[in-house]
């Protein structure tokens, strides 16, 4: 499990530290760094597949694009040197790079100290760390929307366990689901009172708090799958099975969300695969997009009880729902506030830097001293409505 980030000279982080827990929420108005902090991981796991991490850092991949140096580089920076400094366990790794003046047009960063002599040793520090592993996973807010069909990818899912190869659209998520359904999952998240403990029976239960009484229908092709839906109440009444573009957007957001969750705390009986759930990460980006906000309660709910297992997560909101899903989560004793870490970013005064402040939560669910800003908008309007 990641213990703390700190970041120098990335993007709008001129000297950023944050420390991490089990479930970790960035906050804060648009362009104020959030999605930097994620880009930092996403960069470092993209380098390391391709074995470039020990010469330097490639700033566009599958997994990231954020440009040239130039882009990578603060503008508050006060030296050409980049550090993203990453503490697992009790394991500091520090990854340094140097953006040259003459290399700023181009879109890699070189390792301000490589030595070829020692990349082999690097690569094997590399091998457990959170970032590099299979059980990482990313979901975008770039994720993609409903569609007629769902690319087929077998080394992608069977073999790297990855919902996702391009920029964390999910767009493997029926392949990944249909390959994974026999799991069986944990029994301390399934969902209420159900027996049923495979894989995509849980899906389905869980996204009825999406789309009540909704039916998940996977049809494999060729080269491709199919994802239809349809409902059905207990009173018998069934409708026929509907496309997914002829379904609501909020429900091919909230899918893969779910299904990742899941499928990190389940069990292949065959394959005997039950892996350290402290060795799992899931980054995602705007749970919130197109769910009701009911909807958005009981998925932070989910990922509540998911981070409490151990699972970490790593998660970019604009929404009061989830925020409040927390702070519900914590009253009701499903997280404790020691387990889960809400950060607000804003700009340093007269600077474009940014800076991380961490919002110290009460085990009652009540945030002390609320930074202005945070989310704060609901209130202003009932002083406008209501005069007072």
């Amino acid at each position: 499990m990641i213990k703390e980030i700190q970041l120098s000279n990335f993007k709008t982080h001129k000297d950023t530290t944050v420390k991490m827990s089990n479930l970790n929420i960035l906050a804060g108005m648009n362009g104020y760094g959030k999605s930097s902090l994620i880009q930092s991981l996403l960069l470092l796991r993209q380098s390391n597949s391709k074995g470039l991490l020990p010469r330097g850092l490639d700033l566009n991949g599958d997994l990231c694009s954020i440009g040239l140096v130039r882009d990578c580089l603060s503008f508050d920076a006060e030296s050409e040197e980049i550090s993203i400094v990453v503490t697992e366990k009790d394991l500091m790794k520090n990854y340094r790079f140097l953006a040259e003046l003459n290399d700023l047009s181009d879109t890699f960063i070189k390792s301000k100290h490589y030595n070829p002599s020692e990349e082999d040793e690097y690569d094997d520090d590399n091998i457990e760390s959170i970032l590099f592993n299979e059980n990482f996973q990313y979901i975008s807010a770039f994720r993609n929307g409903p569609t007629d069909n769902y690319p087929k990818d077998t080394s992608t899912v069977e073999i790297q366990n990855q919902i996702s190869r391009i920029e964390g659209r999910c767009e493997l998520v029926a392949h990944y689901l249909d390959y994974f359904r026999n799991n069986e999952v944990i029994q301390e998240i399934l969902y209420k009172d159900s027996t049923d403990n495979q894989l995509l029976k849980q899906v389905e239960l869980w996204m009825h708090e999406i789309s009540p009484n909704i039916k998940l229908h996977i049809k494999s092709e060729e080269s491709s799958f199919k994802l239809n839906y349809s409902y059905s109440e207990t009173s018998g009444y069934k409708t026929q099975e509907f496309k997914s573009t002829n379904i609501g957007f909020g429900i091919s957001y909230a899918l893969p969300i779910v299904v990742s969750i899941l499928k990190a705390c389940s069990i292949n009986k065959i394959q005997n695969n039950k892996s350290d759930s402290k060795k799992k990460l899931i980054i995602i980006e705007n749970p919130e997009a197109h769910i009701h906000p009911s909807g958005q309660a009981k998925l932070v709910e989910l990922i509540c009880k998911a981070a409490k297992l151990g699972i970490q997560f790593i998660i970019e909101t604009q929404s009061d729902h989830v925020i409040n899903g927390l702070l519900v989560a914590i009253k009701k004793e499903t997280i404790t506030e020691n387990e889960c870490s809400l950060y607000f970013f804003d700009r340093e005064k007269g600077s474009h830097a940014i800076k991380a402040h961490q919002l110290e939560v009460t085990n009652t669910g009540r945030i002390k001293k609320a930074p202005k800003g945070f989310f704060d908008q609901f209130d202003k309007d009932m002083q406008t409505l209501m005069g007072f």
